[in-house]
Order: structure tokens, then sequence, then C-alpha cells
């Protein structure tokens, strides 16, 4: 798939008979919103038969010099009989503007749960031994930009207080969080064990993709594990 393919198929529609700007929308967006998702395309509009609007998943950060583009601080205009001859300008046009990322700004884990250790498991804990029951998160960050992300932790007993952190990951990077290690601020477990929870992970200046795993030991001195693995819910 090409900006070449896309302006041949707009073409092919005027042929047959096909002009009519919503329609043409309507289609284009059903046909190819997933490669313009590629490409850092919310959604094209077609203002009239001869011009198209591109809105972009990112800020522009310079312009360049392009016969048929009009470059704004979200959206491209992009005038078709200029362009119809060197379609690429138009993904050359798209690299003026920032990145924000694949995936979503929120996200949902509704089933969290870590498993009180054993006395025997503490123990070896305490001497930095084992494996032990616990969760984590993995955050990516696709964006050109770093964002901060707040972890909420919602308790399903009404009696325990509701928790909260927040913590950085930087523009085309991961970050990994054991979540038995994270600590509030008198230094004890910031996440109660035997406790079912959920959590909710919203990031502020940029799209991630989020990921929860579970490891939980059992057995006679925790011979027996289990993993699991899920994708975060998103909302949007």
């Amino acid at each position: 798939m090409t900006f070449g393919t896309l302006l041949a198929t707009i073409q092919d529609y005027k042929q047959a008979g096909i002009s009519n700007p919503e329609i043409l929308t309507t289609l284009l967006n059903d046909m190819f919103g997933d490669w313009f998702a590629s490409q850092g395309i919310s959604r094209l509009t077609m203002l009239s038969a001869k011009k198209l609007c591109l809105n972009v998943t990112g800020e522009l950060k310079h312009t360049n010099s392009a016969k048929g583009i009009g470059f704004h601080s979200r959206f491209l205009v992009i005038f078709l009989d200029d362009v119809a001859e060197a379609p690429e300008t138009i993904a050359e046009a798209l690299k003026c503007y920032t990145s924000e990322g694949d995936g979503a700004y929120v996200w949902v884990i509704p089933d969290g749960y870590m498993a009180a250790l054993t006395p025997a498991e503490q123990e070896w804990e305490q001497h930095g031994g084992g494996y032990f029951s616990h969760e984590s998160i993995c955050i990516s960050n696709t964006a050109d930009i770093d964002t901060r992300c707040l972890l909420e932790v919602l308790y399903e007993d009404t009696a325990l207080e509701n928790v909260s952190c927040e913590f950085d990951v930087p523009a085309h990077r991961s970050v990994h969080y054991r979540l038995d290690k994270l600590k509030a601020e008198n230094g004890e477990p910031l996440i109660a064990k035997d406790a079912p929870v959920s959590y909710k992970i919203t990031s502020r200046d940029a799209r991630v993709v989020v990921q929860g795993s579970r490891i939980l030991t059992s057995g006679e001195n925790s011979i027996f594990a289990s993993f699991g693995t899920v994708m975060a819910w998103s909302p949007q």
C-alpha cells in the first residue's frame, strides 16, 4: 500500500461516478483506515473532488518544500492535481510531524491479585533467593516524545484505600515494573497482598501499549509455578 494506491483509488471512484466528498470520505476511511493509522494518520477527509485533508497524530516539527501540500499544526491539506505525479511527497510531508506513538492513552487490567509469600519464601526472599509469586506491568512507548504514566491501584475491598504512583517512559523505550517491589512513602509495599485489585494506567503525553503478567508459585518449596500474561484493555 502506498499513497500512489490511494490517489489511484480516488481516481477510480471518480471514474465510477462517485465524486461526492462525504461518500468518498466514508469509502476511503473504510478501505484504508488501518493503513492510515500505520502512517500516523487518524482520518482522511475529502474537502472537495480535488482536495483532501489528513489529520495527523502528531505535531508539526518543521516544513519542507512540497508542491500541492499545505502544512498545519496537526493536519495536511493535499491538492490532488498537484501531487498526482509525485504521490511520495505525501509520505515525505508526514515525516515533518512527531509521532505520538502506538496504542492508547488509557489502559485497564481488571484482574489483579498478588498472593502472599509463605514463611519459607519470605526467608528466601530476605536472602536474595527465589522467584516467587508476583505481578508485573510492561509499558512500551513508540512515540517520539517522553511521557509520564500514572498507575492507579483499585481495590475490591472497600476497607482498603486505593493507592497510586507515577513513573516516566522515555521516547522509543519500554519500562518493566514488578508490582511487588513498588514501595509507599513509608517504605512498605505499595500494593497489598492477597487482595483482588484492578490496575489503571494513564499516559499523559503519548500513546503507549501496556501488558500485564502474573506468576503464582505453590507447593512444597514453591516447586510449582504458573505464568500468565494478558494485554490490558483500552476503552479507546
